[in-house]
């Protein structure tokens, strides 16, 4: 198993990307600290990481809450004495507030933002001293092909996006020099329960690729489990566009 004896961290923990993730790492040996805002949706992820015969602990966390991220790496510490993996999965878009930037209102940027891209310097902050000490760890952040490309009427969220992108290039120069591997994971259109509420969108999500679909959970997560694992330590620093040719165009 790619995985075993390892910890990981994963935000979002209790959507469907991020259950996808967290049962993989399951899967390939991890025992797993499942972080979501949602404690419900996260204790039922749980109960099918504990059918793999793996440990699991769930903890409530804010993103956006310095405070809180911090307070999820002590309880993952507590219970399993090591992070070797943070998975910054977190994240979304203004969904139904979602609108043209002419017609956008701040307080739907701050929230944007906050989940997006400061979520993910509150969760790096937090575990990053721990990783420098054991002189290793693997890092992946979500971005999105929103954003490489930009997608219109997500101009907030293409930002935030990008900005992750930027910011995971930054820490792996820092962090890098101490055995710890920063990447990023762009997916473009998923087929996730969100997608599904929204047909008209959902259909012209998959005419934006190349290959005519979208993507599945996870085909994420199996990258992200690869960029977790030794066979990926050479790689470090890098965005992974797993958008099935959504980002080159027509």
């Amino acid at each position: 198993m790619k995985l075993n004896g390892k910890v990981a961290v994963v935000t979002g923990a209790g959507g469907d990307i991020g259950r996808a993730i967290t049962l993989r790492m399951a899967e390939e040996g991890a025992n797993v600290v499942l972080a979501d805002i949602n404690v419900d949706r996260a204790n039922r992820v749980a109960a099918e990481v504990k059918a793999l015969g793996r440990d699991s602990i769930v903890a409530g966390v804010d993103v956006t809450k310095g405070k809180e991220a911090d307070a999820m790496v002590r309880t993952a510490l507590n219970g399993f004495g090591q992070i070797d993996i943070l998975v910054n999965n977190a994240g979304g878009s203004a969904r139904e507030r979602a609108s043209l930037f002419c017609e956008s209102r701040e307080e739907v940027w701050d929230s944007v933002l906050g989940v997006n891209l400061k979520g993910v310097l509150n969760c790096c902050r937090a575990v990053i001293n721990h990783m420098i000490e054991r002189r290793k760890g693997k890092i992946v952040n979500l971005g999105s092909t929103a954003g490489v490309v930009g997608d219109a009427g997500l101009a907030d969220y293409s930002a935030a996006k990008g900005g992750v992108i930027a910011f995971t290039k930054a820490l792996a120069k820092e962090v890098g020099p101490y055995g710890i591997n920063v990447n990023c994971v762009s997916p473009g259109p998923i087929d996730t329960q969100g997608l599904a509420l929204l047909p008209e969108i959902r259909e012209k999500a998959k005419k934006a690729t190349v290959l005519g679909r979208l993507g599945r959970p996870e085909e994420v997560a199996n990258l992200i489990v690869f960029l977790a694992s030794e066979e990926a330590d050479y790689i470090v620093g890098q965005n992974f566009l797993l958008c099935g040719g959504r980002s080159l165009g027509f």
